[in-house]
């Protein structure tokens, strides 16, 4: 026993040694707790929708109120929005196509007419279905109201129809959804493990006092650093493109230079994330850890890859923000399934390209203090 108990507070003494291996241990569960107990809904809170509205009668603002007076639909008139280049129905199918829109909701002009005249009346739906789960909730909202609308009417019941139609998926095939979301969060995770094990692995050799001593500046160094690693992703983001589009069929509907751009983007980003991480972690062992954890949970999670931002609490969807793979995965949907073009992902990029500055910038500064510190 006296030997068991000296091999006991051997190990107590180990652990209290290594607060960073207790900080895991009791935060990490916390923080997945609480991700994925506010990310794991499969609710839409919020859908951005269009009313085109050509009737403009009473019994079609009473639709339109429908719309309006419920919990899951925000409403925009895009008659309003329209102009003499674009008409409000190609208006409607830019913002499906960009993402700003979840459906877009096309009331005829003769609705009221033929209502009176006791004729069939319809009304046409256009639904985004580049994501199969909301768009199969947005119809399940879509038949609730309708239903409501018609129990309220009940002249209606057998004179209103309803024409459906899903752009981009129309099969609502769940891999056009989920491998583009796939290889959003498989691209950063590796591209920031190839740089996070960069400077760290130099700390565990020793050979960053070589690196110190150097007359190279520190932002040069963190750039060299960076730069071969770009081509590494980029080969192996081309070898999953070429897989998901071969092996699993997910088409190409847009221009795949377009596609090429943003992603190299995304790469210099991913390996930005890594270099940083790679500065602050003491070992490679620490600098796997962190990197999986900083881009492997937010990017399943918070992205929107298999959960709709739109149905997380204002806090989680706020840190959505600063998650690379939330801008990724809107230009990769964009691109492959709906054939946007580079307009419509401006934003994205212009994010994209800030998070690098900022990543290297706090890498170069991180990097310059250890190397004073160590003369």
């Amino acid at each position: 026993m006296k030997r068991i108990k000296a091999v006991i507070v051997k190990e107590f003494a180990h652990i209290l040694r290594d607060p960073t291996s207790l900080t895991i241990v009791f935060l990490l569960p916390l923080v997945m707790m609480f991700i994925f107990g506010y990310s794991i809904n499969f609710d839409l809170k919020h859908i951005d929708a269009g009313i085109i509205d050509l009737s403009k009668s009473e019994t079609s603002q009473q639709l339109v109120k429908k719309f309006l007076n419920n919990k899951y639909f925000i409403l925009q008139d895009l008659e309003e929005k329209a102009s003499p280049q674009l008409s409000p129905l190609e208006l409607g199918e830019q913002l499906l196509k960009s993402g700003e829109l979840k459906e877009v909701i096309i009331i005829p002009a003769d609705f009221s007419q033929k209502i009176k005249d006791n004729r069939i009346a319809e009304v046409g739906i256009i639904i985004d279905g580049s994501d199969s789960n909301v768009a199969n909730l947005v119809y399940q909202y879509n038949e609730l109201i309708i239903q409501d609308f018609i129990s309220e009417i009940r002249s209606l019941k057998d004179l209103l129809k309803i024409h459906t139609k899903v752009l981009f998926n129309p099969e609502l095939k769940s891999a056009f959804f989920f491998i583009p979301g796939l290889i959003a969060t498989l691209l950063v995770m590796i591209s920031a493990l190839l740089t996070s094990l960069s400077i760290s692995r130099e700390k565990e050799s020793g050979s960053i006092d070589l690196l110190f001593i150097s007359p190279l500046k520190s932002p040069e160094i963190i750039i060299g650093k960076t730069i071969p690693y770009i081509f590494v992703s980029f080969i192996a983001m081309s070898t999953i493109l070429l897989f998901a589009r071969f092996w699993f069929g997910v088409p190409m509907q847009g221009n795949l230079l377009v596609l090429l751009f943003f992603a190299l983007l995304y790469i210099i980003t991913s390996l930005s994330l890594g270099i940083l991480i790679s500065t602050i972690a003491p070992t490679q062992k620490i600098a796997m850890f962190i990197t999986l954890l900083m881009t492997l949970l937010p990017s399943i999670m918070l992205s929107g890859f298999i959960f709709p931002r739109e149905s997380l609490p204002p806090v989680l969807r706020g840190i959505t923000y600063i998650v690379p793979a939330t801008y990724f995965l809107r230009i990769i949907r964009g691109v492959v399934v709906k054939g946007a073009e580079l307009k419509h992902f401006i934003p994205e990029g212009a994010a994209l390209v800030i998070f690098t500055v900022v990543l290297l910038t706090i890498a170069s500064l991180k990097f310059a203090r250890d190397r004073k510190k160590s003369k």
